[in-house]
């Protein structure tokens, strides 16, 4: 090949790097959007919303949280996945995220076109119960189902949902039948339970839900998980229970369109990082019943495929599929 030919080629490729090199350190030039498949107000919209004033400081960008709920959680995850790849639009997403593909027949997008970029929280399940029930263990539980001729009702938010979840690996580990029970949300499956119309739910952590179960109004029994929560110090793990494979996390991510720039998601998880790490973040969090997600875009990424593996064996096992 020519000499001139060799350069020519050179400096093409030197403009492409030159140019892409630009773009990035460009970014973010414009608003952010966190896309966040949740109603206002609840746990989710909350967590979505302290990221983003986080994002704002360390980025120097307005970051906007754009709440599209509905589908559970398939709408917002569906806009975000044809979204352009430019780093400008991203996903709050949570277990909804990982489970949808796994339960849905059909989806209007692939589980492959959004990619993760960071953890932000955490917080074990908490399994509680109606006090009337008499039951303060979940050893405790398993004798009274297996006692009971009428059977436990366990209130969920439909098939698929993290409680949904939460209640196979109970019935699984117990050896007790569970009648599932579908509310529209969290509210309303606690509302179920102190109207003694369930008797048993799993749910995160939230402080309504803690201050119901410090006021006698439910019974926690356990966290789902091996470690306790340092806001509930007094309820034990289900590990400590002699259940361990009964675990569940509640957690919250951001997620990415697929092709979008790996120096971008990376600074994106750095500018995450630094912010859930900081002493405020950290206590805000323990006043919503939650701990900081650690981690690296390579150990976020290590969590989604653990869990999705995890997850999907149960669903496809179970054969969960969600209308």
């Amino acid at each position: 090949m020519p000499a001139i030919q060799h350069l020519a080629i050179a400096a093409v490729v030197g403009l492409a790097l030159g140019n892409a090199a630009f773009a990035q350190g460009a970014w973010p030039a414009k608003p952010i959007r966190i896309v966040a498949p949740y109603a206002p107000g609840g746990a989710g919209d909350e967590s979505a919303r302290a990221i983003a004033e986080g994002l704002s400081k360390a980025l120097g960008q307005p970051v906007v949280v754009d709440n599209k709920p509905g589908a559970g959680g398939v709408i917002g995850a569906d806009l975000v996945a044809k979204s352009p790849a430019d780093g400008y639009t991203l996903l709050a997403g949570a277990n909804g995220t990982l489970i949808n593909p796994l339960i849905h027949r059909k989806l209007p997008y692939a589980a492959s076109e959004l990619v993760p970029v960071s953890g932000v929280s955490f917080s074990p399940s908490l399994i509680v119960a109606d006090p009337d029930i008499g039951v303060k263990t979940l050893a405790e539980l398993q004798a009274h189902a297996k006692a009971d001729p009428k059977g436990i009702f366990f209130g969920t938010t439909g098939v698929g949902s993290t409680g949904h979840f939460s209640g196979e690996m109970m019935k699984a580990a117990l050896g007790v039948p569970f009648t599932f029970v579908q509310y529209k949300g969290s509210g309303e499956t606690s509302l179920a339970l102190s109207s003694h119309q369930v008797q048993v739910l799993s749910d995160v952590p939230s402080v309504a839900l803690v201050n119901l179960g410090k006021a006698g109004k439910l019974r926690m029994l356990a966290v789902a998980s091996d470690k306790r929560m340092a806001q509930l110090p007094d309820v034990p793990t289900t590990a400590e229970a002699g259940f361990p494979a009964i675990r569940m996390t509640h957690w919250l991510g951001l997620f990415a369109p697929k092709g979008t720039p790996p120096a971008v998601l990376d600074r994106i998880n750095a500018a995450v990082q630094a912010f859930v790490t900081t002493p405020g973040e950290r206590a805000n969090m323990a006043a919503r019943n939650s701990e900081p997600m650690v981690g690296n875009r390579v150990q976020f990424n290590a969590f989604v495929d653990s869990e999705t593996a995890r997850l999907g064996k149960m669903a496809k096992d179970l054969d969960m599929v969600a209308e």
